[in-house]
């Protein structure tokens, strides 16, 4: 028979106010992502869901890419574009 792991879990208001034990992981309910507790931090360290990542990544690319180009600055823009 295979083993089952169950992870705490909770809406985002219950997250806010909960403080894990350090190491401790739970499931964000309303954001559907995995949250990282220290012992200390109410809340905990919710982890990032790689559409997430690769957005905010994006953002910053076009910003750059864009600013660089405004700017004139041909060498920026080169290294901004890779």
């Amino acid at each position: 028979m295979a083993t089952q792991v169950q992870l705490r879990r909770g809406n985002n208001a219950s997250h806010l106010t909960f403080t894990g034990v350090e190491g401790e992981v739970t499931i964000d309910t309303d954001k559907d992502t995995l949250v990282v507790h220290d012992g200390s931090t109410a809340g905990g360290t919710p982890l990032a869901k790689e559409a997430t990542v690769n957005a905010a990544f994006d953002a910053a690319n076009t910003a750059t890419t864009t600013a660089a180009a405004a700017e004139g600055n041909a060498l920026a823009f080169a290294i901004a574009l890779g």
